[in-house]
C-alpha cells in the first residue's frame, strides 16, 4: 500500500516537490486537516460505510487520491469515493441528504442503461450502464414519468453513482434495489445477479493494475509484464494466488462469500476481494508481519505478453542500430567503445570517467541493454537511454543516447532522475560524451 510521510520539518521539501510535480497538495499545518471526506462507497478493507466521515488531510490530483486519516493512521482513498465538505457543517447537511438511501445499492437488470443528467428520459446521457452493474443510490428526486406503450411505468428517479465515480440519473424500473445492511434473504432478487458477477470474477484473467498504465503511455517493461504475473482466484482448486515480480504468495480458501458490504471473503483466508468496477477488483490481505496489504488488478483486451515481446523486439533492433552502424566508436577522451551482438560491449580507455561515474575495477567488458523510457520532450534531442552493465561491477549505468552516421552521443543520467522507468530531466551539469565512428575519432 502506497505510504505518504508527513513532518514538520520538511515543510520544505513539499514545497519543493509540489513545485517540481506541478501538483497542488492543500495542506494546512503538519497532519492538520483540510476538510471532511463523507463515503460515497463502503469501504470492506478499511471497515468504512457509506455516509462515514472521515478527515482529510491532503488531495493528490495526479494520483487522483484523498490521504485521509482513520485510526491514527495515514490512508489513501480514491477521489470518487468521497464527497469532499469543508466543514463538519457541510458534512452533516450532506449525510442528511443522503440518509434516506444511505445503505442503498442497486443491480442493473439492462445492458446498456442510459445516467442521464437530468431527470428526464431526454435528458443528456452521461454513462451507459451494464447489465449486473452495481451502482450506489445516493438520493431520490422528482421528474419527467417514464411511459412505455402508452403506459407509465412503476419506480423513482433516482440519482446514483458507478463504481468510477460517474453520477447521474436511473429510473428505478430496470434497478434492483437492495440494501447492504439487511440479512442475505431479503436480498435474494439480487442473488442471481451477485452470482453471475462472481463467475465473471472467477473466470477471467486479472492482471496488475500498473499494466494498464503502462499500456497507456507506451511504455512496456517486459520485465514486469508477463502472462505469469496476476492475481489467480483458483476456480475449482481452492487455492487463489498473487503473482507479482517481487512477491509470489498462495491462500487456501474453502469457499467464497459475499459480506454484506458487498466485498467477496476467501473463506479460511486472509483474502478479501471487492468489486471497484467492471474492470478492476481490489484484493487485500494480511501479511506474515500482520499489516494489511491491498493490491489492485484489471482485465486487459490487450495480450501482455504479444506487448512485452513486441517491446522486446524493438529494444534488440535499437541495440542492433549500434552494432550495424559500428560497431567501433572511438573518442580521444572516452576511448574505444565496441558493441558487440548478443548484447554485449568492451570499452577501453575511459579512465576519465573513473570513478565518478564508472567505478574502479569495472573491467572493460559487460552487458549493455535498453531498460528505461525517456520523455516526450527529451526524445527531440535523444533516442532513449543506454544501460552498461561491467562485469567487474553489479550496478547499472545509464545514459541518454542518439546514434547517427558520425557516431554516438551519450550523456550520463544520474540514478535520481530515473523515476518509474522514465527520464524526465537532465542533469544541470550534464557530462556527455560523444564518440565518432571507425576511422574517425571525435
Amino acid at each position: 500500500m502506497k505510504k505518504l510521510h508527513h513532518s514538520c520539518n520538511t515543510v520544505f521539501t513539499v514545497f519543493i516537490l509540489t513545485a517540481v510535480c506541478s501538483v497542488f497538495f492543500t495542506i494546512t499545518g503538519c497532519s492538520k486537516k483540510i476538510g471532511y471526506g463523507v463515503v460515497n462507497w463502503s469501504i470492506p478493507e478499511y471497515n468504512l460505510t457509506a455516509s462515514d466521515v472521515v478527515p482529510i488531510l491532503v488531495r493528490s490530483n495526479i494520483s487522483k487520491v484523498y490521504i485521509a486519516e482513520l485510526n491514527n493512521q495515514k490512508i489513501e482513498i480514491p477521489l470518487w469515493q468521497l464527497t469532499f465538505c469543508s466543514s463538519k457543517r457541510e458534512a452533516e447537511a450532506y449525510i442528511k441528504k443522503t440518509a434516506e438511501y444511505r445503505s442503498v445499492y442497486a443491480a442493473v437488470k439492462r445492458d446498456g442503461l442510459p445516467l442521464r443528467s437530468t431527470p428526464d428520459n431526454t435528458g443528456k446521457q452521461v454513462y451507459r450502464l451494464r447489465e449486473s452493474q452495481i451502482v450506489k443510490v445516493l438520493w431520490k428526486g422528482e421528474g419527467a414519468p417514464v411511459v412505455a406503450r402508452d403506459k407509465p411505468l412503476e419506480g423513482d428517479w433516482l440519482y446514483v453513482m458507478t463504481n468510477d465515480g460517474t453520477r447521474g440519473w436511473c429510473f428505478s424500473y430496470n434497478l434492483f434495489t437492495y440494501d447492504e445492511g439487511e440479512p442475505t434473504v431479503s436480498r435474494q432478487t439480487t442473488e442471481t445477479v451477485a452470482d453471475e458477477i462472481l463467475t465473471t470474477i472467477l473466470k477471467s484473467r486479472w492482471y496488475p493494475e500498473y499494466y494498464r498504465n503502462m499500456i497507456r503511455k507506451k511504455q512496456i517493461d517486459p520485465e514486469r509484464m508477463t502472462d505469469t504475473f496476476g492475481f489467480f482466484p483458483g476456480d475449482g482448486t481452492g487455492v487463489a494466488r498473487i503473482m507479482l515480480k517481487d512477491e509470489q504468495l498462495a491462500f487456501s480458501y474453502t469457499g467464497i462469500t459475499k459480506n454484506r458490504m458487498g466485498a467477496y471473503q476467501f473463506e479460511g483466508s486472509p483474502l478479501l476481494m471487492q468489486i471497484r468496477d467492471s474492470d478492476t477488483i481490489a484484493v487485500n490481505y494480511t501479511d506474515e508481519k500482520g499489516r494489511v496489504q491491498i493490491q489492485y488488478f484489471i482485465t486487459l483486451k490487450e495480450d501482455p505478453q504479444e506487448l512485452a515481446q513486441a517491446e522486446t523486439e524493438r529494444r534488440n533492433d535499437a541495440l542492433q542500430t549500434l552494432v550495424t552502424t559500428g560497431p567501433v566508436f572511438n573518442s580521444v577522451n572516452y576511448g574505444v567503445l565496441e558493441f558487440l551482438d548478443g548484447g554485449r560491449f568492451l570499452w577501453k580507455g575511459y579512465q576519465v570517467l573513473s570513478p565518478t561515474i564508472i567505478p574502479k575495477g569495472a573491467g572493460n567488458s559487460g552487458s549493455v541493454a535498453i531498460r528505461y523510457f525517456i520523455s516526450a520532450k527529451l526524445k527531440t534531442e535523444y533516442m532513449g537511454i543506454l544501460s552498461f552493465k561491467f562485469d567487474g561491477s553489479g550496478d547499472w549505468i545509464d545514459f541518454f543516447y542518439t546514434v547517427s552516421k558520425q557516431g554516438v552521443k551519450l550523456e550520463y543520467v544520474k540514478p535520481e532522475n530515473i523515476t518509474d522507468g522514465v527520464a524526465a530531466v537532465r542533469s544541470l551539469n550534464p557530462v556527455i560524451l560523444f564518440f565518432g565512428t571507425e576511422g574517425t575519432e571525435e
